[in-house]
Formats: C-alpha cells, sequence, structure tokens
C-alpha cells in the first residue's frame, strides 16, 4: 500500500498509555537508546492529550493494554489489572484491557482469572519467567491456568523474547506450541515475537492455527532477523502476525507507520497486520 492511498485505522496490540506501564521510565529511555530511538513526545511530557494526538497522526484508533505479570524483576514496574481496567473504563472507544497474574500460586491464579473476565478484561498475560517460581511456559504445573482461561473465553499472551526471563531459553516459542496443542481452543498470543527466534516462533504459528505473534520492534527496527517476520507476514501468516507499536518503548508513532508503509504490502495483507486480525482475535 502506498503512503497516498486511505489508511486504515490500526489497532495495536502492544500498548500501554500515559498511566500503565511495564518498565520503569529509566529503563524504556535506556532501551530506546540502545535502539538509536527518540522518544515520543507524549512519554517525555507525560501528557495523555499529546498522547492521542500522536496516535490519531498515527490513524491508530484503538491499543490493546497489555503488561507483564507483576514482578520484581530488573527494570520491571508492571501496572495493576485493576489500573488497566480504569483506562479502559475512562476511556472505552480507545483502548482493551489485558489483566495480568502472578502464576506461582496457581490455585490464587485461577481466582483472579475470574475477576478479571468479571471485570470485563478481554485477556491476560501470563509471564512464568518472571514470576517468583520461575518456570516455562509450558510447564505442566500451569496447565489449569490455560484450561481456565479458555473455559472464560479469555486470551492469554506471553511476552517472549531475550529481555524477559532470566535466560535465553525462557523465550522459546516452542513452549507456545505445546500450551497451544494440549489446549487448541485457546488464543495464545506471542508478544516480542519469541525474538531471538524469529523463525520458530513463525513455525510454531504456521503449525498452530490458535496461535498469534506480535513481533512489536523486533519488525519495525530492524533487528536481525526482521525479514522473517515480514515475508510470513506477505505468505504463511497473514492471518496470523499482529500490528503492535510497543509504546513508550518505540519511536515516534507517525515514523512506525511509515515504516509499515515501507513494506509495500498488498493492501489486503496490510489492514490484516494493522487492524482485521486483532479485532477477529479481540471479538471486536
Amino acid at each position: 500500500m502506498t503512503p497516498d492511498a486511505a489508511r486504515v485505522q490500526a489497532v495495536d496490540f502492544r500498548f500501554r498509555p500515559i498511566g500503565a506501564r511495564s518498565w520503569t521510565p529509566e529503563t524504556t529511555y535506556h532501551y530506546l537508546e540502545r535502539m538509536n530511538l527518540d522518544p515520543c513526545p507524549s512519554f517525555e511530557e507525560q501528557s495523555l492529550p499529546l498522547m492521542f494526538e500522536e496516535m490519531a497522526a498515527a490513524d491508530i484508533e484503538m491499543g490493546v493494554i497489555g503488561v507483564p505479570g507483576p514482578t520484581k524483576d530488573r527494570g520491571l514496574d508492571p501496572t495493576s489489572a485493576d489500573a488497566i481496567t480504569a483506562i479502559v473504563a475512562e476511556h472505552p472507544d480507545r483502548f482493551v484491557g489485558f489483566g495480568s497474574i502472578e502464576p506461582s500460586d496457581i490455585d490464587a491464579g485461577v481466582r483472579r482469572l475470574g475477576e478479571l473476565a468479571a471485570a470485563g478484561l478481554r485477556g491476560v498475560t501470563i509471564d512464568p519467567s518472571t514470576a517468583t517460581i520461575h518456570r516455562r511456559f509450558d510447564d505442566r504445573s500451569l496447565y489449569p491456568l490455560f484450561d481456565e482461561a479458555s473455559r472464560l473465553g479469555l486470551v492469554v499472551t506471553t511476552t517472549m523474547s531475550s529481555l524477559l526471563g532470566p535466560y535465553m531459553d525462557d523465550c522459546r516459542p516452542e513452549y507456545a506450541d505445546r500450551v497451544a496443542t494440549d489446549f487448541p481452543n485457546l488464543t495464545i498470543v506471542i508478544q516480542h515475537g519469541g525474538w531471538p527466534y524469529a523463525l520458530e516462533a513463525i513455525g510454531a504459528a504456521y503449525k498452530q492455527p490458535n496461535i498469534a505473534v506480535v513481533p512489536g520492534q523486533y519488525i519495525h527496527y530492524g533487528f536481525p532477523g526482521s525479514e522473517h517476520y515480514i515475508t510470513a507476514l506477505r505468505h504463511l501468516l497473514q492471518d496470523q502476525l499482529l500490528f503492535g507499536s510497543v509504546y513508550p518503548n518505540c519511536g515516534p508513532l507517525p515514523d512506525l507507520r511509515r515504516i509499515v508503509e515501507s513494506w509495500q504490502l498488498p493492501a489486503a495483507v496490510e489492514r490484516k497486520y494493522l487492524r482485521d486480525n486483532a479485532r477477529r482475535i479481540l471479538d471486536l
């Protein structure tokens, strides 16, 4: 699609608006510097009105708020599900909320899933690699959580990249493949694309129709392996790759849209990536 064509109104599947966050501000600035990106002005000023202006300039009509699960790990400072619920209640046409649970206590986690569903949240983040009790995503002790999420119709997201978890193999997408096999009615969204295991994430999603992938910065900013995600988007995974800016851990939002346009995707594929796949998964 050319920049002159009518722009798709995007659904951003990895968005932490002003008032919600995953990282401390210092950690956000650290990773922006490592990616050689300028911060969004709205983040620097902590301005909600300016953030909405930036979203409008990038034709982002809706953001999906999701943060890592509760943790004391390095640099992480995730917002509570209650705070996310309040943001969605104040801006119901602009945001969809996902809660999160600390999966170390399985029984408490199962009860919390019911509370999140009752509060109107559409999904839940389960990040066992940063929990008090460190586990892999496919650890069978977590299966009651996946069973309950499936029963409640909650989408499960998990963050898989080298930035999460104490060990590199915490982010191997094959763990999501195993859970997807055992819970075929559960939708699993891999945030951060499983990077650096890009090909493994693509393979898991190609095999499993109930897995979707949000590559985030790893597709947009020329990380090694970004070309694999773009190739998969053009061909194998048109219905399973989702746009996520990772705001505020991104450059200015209008620049991000221009990056997507530079790929010159067929219009139907660009529309799926930016909007349609997310709307289907969220049942919007």
